[in-house]
């Protein structure tokens, strides 16, 4: 019989993004459903800092790999480590991104090819290397963080929509193109969560609070839950995406 709470027992998961926030949560979440997890960023102190808290509960089976997912050759890096340690790649979590508010006819270039090559080239990257090992056994999952901002444009939000609509894109081709091959997509789209995405969005103190008051955001761990109930699905399950909002949250955070 189907029992989702060990059905992640010594999978090997690749989670991006995982120094903090969302990341930081479904690597937690997957450590203590006794997965093997590889947490990624760029952050070297905070990734060391989450394995050392996850080795404290007892949970020993978590490695931390500080790379730029822009790169190639760091992403191929991550891969190889995470094989050689664990001889196989079952799930990857592709989380790594960061916002970036702007109208478009003040767009600093600099910041918004950053933008485009962590949220887009970054994914590209992950998949690029991350993927053919799970098509060589032909079983696994790949959860792919976008946002409602794949969903929906607001005024100033054109950078990281742009990129989002992209995240989307590539995650509704990849399912069609690997539908048959064993490997289940889901793309989770969240509204506003409690993270560091604002400020690092130019969002102000003030507007940060005043959208606060009126909409509770949502936790990373909600974020997280929805990720397991994703990939605690029974095999022949696949849920392409989900889409998870603050119950007060109706449009996007502006």
């Amino acid at each position: 019989m189907w029992n989702e709470k060990e059905s992640l027992i010594d999978k090997v998961a690749l989670v991006t993004g995982a120094s903090s926030g969302i990341g930081a949560s479904i690597a937690r979440k997957l450590a203590k459903r006794g997965a093997h997890v590889t947490v990624v960023a760029r952050r070297r102190d905070r990734l060391d800092e989450l394995v050392q808290e996850l080795h404290k509960e007892g949970l020993y089976e978590v490695m931390a790999v500080p790379a730029d997912i822009q790169k190639a050759e760091e992403v191929q890096h991550v891969v190889n480590k995470t094989i050689n340690r664990w001889g196989r790649l079952d799930i990857i979590v592709a989380n790594a991104g960061f916002g970036y508010r702007s109208p478009l006819v003040e767009v600093d270039l600099e910041r918004w090819e950053e933008l485009y090559r962590t949220n887009v080239h970054g994914l590209m990257l992950t998949l690029h290397y991350g993927l053919p090992p799970m098509l060589g056994h032909g079983k696994g999952d790949v959860i792919i963080i976008s946002s409602i901002a794949g969903k929906e444009v607001i005024a100033g939000g054109g950078p990281y929509s742009a990129t989002k609509y992209g995240v989307n894109a590539i995650a509704s081709a990849l399912r069609l193109e690997i539908i048959d091959q064993g490997i289940r997509v889901t793309t989770i789209q969240p509204g506003a969560v409690a993270t560091e995405f604002s400020q690092v969005a130019g969002y102000s103190e003030d507007e940060i609070r005043a959208f606060s008051s009126k909409v509770l955001p949502l936790h990373p761990d909600d974020v997280a839950e929805a990720a397991l109930y994703a990939l605690e699905q029974p095999e022949h399950v696949n849920i392409p995406e989900l889409t998870i909002m603050p119950s007060k949250q109706t449009k996007r955070f502006k």
